[in-house]
């Protein structure tokens, strides 16, 4: 190998270590939770995922409702406000204790901006819909090997399409679409206003490298007529600077120096060989 080539090989080393960031597809995970009650509160505690527990949620804060199908009665509309017929609402007023059509964004983010479990959103069967959700952070990769977007449907029987954005609210990535049939069992039933009975819950774990981002902002989140009208909450993690993303000081220096070094022996036998 010429010094050249060594040199070359030393500059792209050193700019890898920088830019360097690992990443790897988490696998299922499990939840803890307060309360046991499928038409009561179930409050999520932690989750826990390749032997890391975390609580480091970070929640949906705001909603823009893109397309709703009109609630006219009866099973009819698209998705809607849902909670346990016993649990605790977001909403102080008697009236917004019941599922409602979600023309209101704030609606939906005050049902998906919380830690209850059994405050959703509820899709009617043949219902679509299609709305933008932002968090209060954003979520960027990692080093972890943790999911960074929790998902939770009631029943298992539904598809939902996601797909991230970006700080302005554009779409980014590619779109990916959740089957709730896949999910694994999230540990709890939830018995709603909607229905009458308590139905198992499925959970899944999205990364951002399954998106094709490495961060965003917001979901914008779909449900075609033929989905089976997913009934879901979705919860995010807030994303870790792991120590061992930034290199010491001590080695960038070294890999400067070597780098020097390497640059100086070129051209000194660029010297010689005049």
């Amino acid at each position: 190998m010429n010094l050249r080539n060594l040199s070359a090989i030393l500059l792209a080393s050193f700019g890898t270590v920088l830019a360097f960031s690992p990443a790897a597809k988490a696998a299922n995970f499990t939840s803890t939770i307060q309360g046991t009650d499928p038409k009561g509160n179930i409050f999520l505690q932690s989750i826990t995922q390749n032997n890391t527990t975390f609580s480091n949620f970070n929640f949906v804060t705001s909603a823009t409702i893109l397309e709703n199908d009109a609630w006219t009665g009866g099973n009819s509309g698209a998705a809607s406000t849902d909670r346990g017929d016993n649990a605790s609402s977001p909403f102080a007023t008697q009236e917004n204790l019941v599922a409602s059509n979600a023309s209101d964004g704030a609606k939906v983010a005050a049902f998906l901006g919380n830690n209850n479990l059994n405050n959703i959103i509820d899709t009617e069967d043949t219902g679509k819909f299609k709305m933008n959700v932002n968090f209060a952070s954003a979520i960027t990769a990692d080093s972890t090997g943790l999911d960074n977007l929790f998902f939770f449907e009631r029943g298992k029987n539904s598809q939902l399409k996601i797909q991230a954005l970006n700080a302005t609210g554009s779409l980014i990535g590619n779109a990916m679409t959740l089957n709730s049939a896949n999910f694994g069992d999230a540990g709890y039933s939830i018995d709603t206003l909607e229905i009458g009975g308590s139905q198992t819950v499925g959970s899944f774990g999205v990364s951002l490298a399954s998106l094709g981002v490495n961060s965003l902002y917001g979901l914008q989140l779909i449900s075609e007529s033929n989905f089976n009208g997913p009934d879901f909450k979705v919860i995010a993690r807030q994303s870790v600077v792991a120590p061992q993303e930034i290199p010491e000081p001590g080695n960038i220096a070294a890999l400067a120096l070597l780098t020097v070094g390497a640059l100086g022996l070129l051209k000194k036998k660029s010297l010689v060989q005049v």
